[in-house]
């Protein structure tokens, strides 16, 4: 059979069947053999019996049976005089008075002491003529399951294999009903369906099931959204480049017109390819980013060492506006992260260099390096003295070519894509990159890297 539900009902329902019979059969093979085992006993309770009327008479006789009544538990005896009474006053039987009265068919087992098996019960008759019937057999008691399940043991079978394939079925049905909504939802992902979902009565299952459903539906919230993301990237990756191409032509333009002056239009042609050159080579950085491994980020970086250099050379290009670059670290001595040394640079420049355009001239950018304990993270701060950033966009800055207020344009020099570099790769070695607007003016972005050994941060929070 190659289907999961019928293979799962099948087996479910042939383990429980096979308990159940097989209960059923060691209980009545059980009771059998102690079925057998009373002819033997029988005949030793009745010599028994006997002997203990031919010594003490009734008296000896109930003695007799008042000591097997404390001794022997699983078989019942009783004795009935010839007046019909049980000599232990016990409830007999209905129609042993009638067996009594029916003629004898018996041969003296011990002197004196005749044991008449009547039709069908034994007597035994004293040394006074007294007659006693004798009935030996199992012990009855209130009817109860073990009673009821050798009576009824056909009914009892039939009733297993109702209730076991019901049982079954409940059970294939719970596990395969799951596993078919989660084939359905992913052959609809498979078709190009982003919005497949799991049905919602399986991802709100509180089993591996619901967890797995979950697991889908988030993977499938994150497909969409990279999905889109590369769009909307390439739909902005063909806007910049369409831009500068369209400024190349007007410019070749120019330089055909009679009277044109050809090296000022050449010097046009000459920047815009710079800005070609620039953002191609951004977009490939970009994807070696998404394509990082493992083995690319196992430097160990001393960022202090790496913010010295960078802070040296920013200072140096922002003197031609009078802004000063204030870097006083707060740690003595070296703090050491585990990355790519090159890419982390890269990442922090754009910030710096980001803080450098946008601050206001004669102002003051400050760089600060920091230990947060409680994550065992490194926090690096870059705050300018510029316009800053609305709140709505403060967390859109980092995506690829997004371009905020007005004094934050391409003609400020950027390409709206440094930002975007910064949180890819501050993403690749388990960091995060957040921005917010500081008192009295001004943006601060703020990076954090995990250091050797801690755990990958969680980007909603600054330290």
């Amino acid at each position: 059979m190659r289907s999961l539900y019928g293979r799962i009902f099948l087996a479910f329902w042939a383990v429980m069947v096979l308990v159940v019979a097989g209960s059923i059969g060691l209980t009545w093979l059980v009771l059998s053999e102690r079925t057998d085992e009373l002819p033997r006993i029988s005949g030793e309770l009745m010599r028994g019996a006997a002997a203990a009327l031919a010594d003490g008479g009734e008296t000896g006789l109930v003695a007799w049976l008042q000591h097997g009544r404390e001794t022997v538990t699983d078989i019942r005896v009783l004795i009935v005089n010839e007046e019909g009474h049980e000599l232990l006053g016990r409830e007999l039987p209905l129609g042993i008075s009638r067996l009594l009265r029916e003629p004898d068919l018996g041969v003296p087992a011990f002197p004196g002491i005749e044991v008449v098996p009547a039709r069908p019960l034994p007597q035994l008759i004293g040394r006074d003529g007294r007659r006693y019937g004798i009935l030996i057999g199992p012990r009855r008691h209130t009817p109860g399951p073990l009673g009821v399940l050798l009576e009824a043991r056909f009914a009892v079978l039939l009733l297993a294999f109702a209730v076991t394939g019901g049982a079954s079925w409940l059970l294939t049905r719970s596990i395969a009903r799951p596993v078919r909504a989660l084939g359905a939802a992913t052959r609809q992902l498979a078709s190009g369906d982003l919005g497949a979902r799991v049905d919602v009565r399986v991802s709100a299952r509180h089993d591996e099931f619901g967890t797995l459903g979950r697991d889908f539906d988030a993977m499938a919230t994150r497909l969409r959204e990279l999905l889109s993301g590369r769009e909307q990237l390439l739909r902005d990756v063909s806007h910049e480049l369409r831009s500068p191409l369209a400024r190349m032509r007007v410019a070749l333009g120019l330089a055909r017109q009679p009277g044109a002056e050809p090296q000022r239009e050449f010097e046009r042609l000459d920047a815009e390819v710079e800005r070609l050159d620039r953002l191609i080579g951004q977009m490939l950085h970009l994807t070696r980013l998404d394509a990082t491994s493992a083995d690319a980020l196992r430097e160990d970086v001393d960022v202090v060492e790496l913010l010295d250099g960078i802070t040296r050379d920013a200072a140096f290009e922002a003197q031609a506006r009078g802004v000063s670059v204030r870097w006083e670290p707060t740690v003595a001595g070296a703090v050491v992260v585990r990355g790519n040394a090159a890419w982390l640079a890269s990442a922090i420049e754009n910030v710096v260099r980001n803080a450098l355009r946008y601050t206001a001239d004669g102002s003051i950018i400050d760089v600060d390096v920091g230990v947060v304990q409680a994550v065992d993270a490194v926090r690096i701060e870059v705050r300018d003295r510029g316009p800053g950033v609305p709140e709505a966009e403060l967390t859109r800055i980092f995506e690829p070519f997004h371009r905020v207020a007005a004094s934050r344009t391409r003609d400020s020099g950027g390409d709206g894509i440094g930002l975007a570099i910064t949180a890819r790769v501050l993403a690749a070695h388990g960091g995060w990159a957040v921005a917010a607007n500081a008192p009295g003016g001004g943006l601060v972005v703020t990076l954090g890297l995990p250091r050797p050994g801690a755990a990958v941060l969680a980007a909603a929070t600054s330290g």
